[in-house]
């Protein structure tokens, strides 16, 4: 899985305003009338969807953006979710804070594609200091 920033920055954007950050996972396909080659593409996309969104939370979890959700993978590759009041940590709304402005986040990502800098968090919170001073006419 390819980490996508913009899909990270509308999780955080969805948990701060209390959206359900799983709302976005397809319903999973029934086998029903329908050939078999069918059920199993349906089947397969809606994994590759679902392990992308989970992927995503798993990556705000394990850096400590994000509280009050887990996600669980089986041996079977089943992915199953705790939820008790999903929040940003301290951390989170700092991350969010950063990428919230879309001039900013927009600044933040061609500043680092034009200087040949792969985006990580540090890297993020690093440029965005500049991406304000530049909207800000500052830079």
């Amino acid at each position: 899985m390819k980490r996508e920033w913009d899909l990270l920055r509308q999780q955080l954007t969805d948990i701060e305003e209390e959206r359900d950050v799983l709302a976005d996972i397809p319903k999973e396909p029934k086998w029903a009338d329908q050939p078999w080659e069918e059920f199993e593409q349906q089947t397969k996309e809606y994994n590759a969807a679902e392990g992308r969104i989970a992927g995503h939370l798993e990556m705000l979890i394990d850096n400590g953006y994000v509280e009050g959700l887990r996600v669980l993978r089986g041996a079977d590759g089943h992915i199953s979710y705790g939820r008790s009041t999903p929040r940003l940590t301290m951390a989170g709304h700092d991350l969010l804070d950063t990428m919230r402005s879309s001039p900013v986040w927009e600044t933040i990502k061609s500043t680092a594609k034009t200087k040949g800098i792969e985006l990580t968090f540090e890297a993020i919170k690093a440029i965005g200091v500049l991406a304000l001073k530049q909207v800000l006419g500052q830079g």
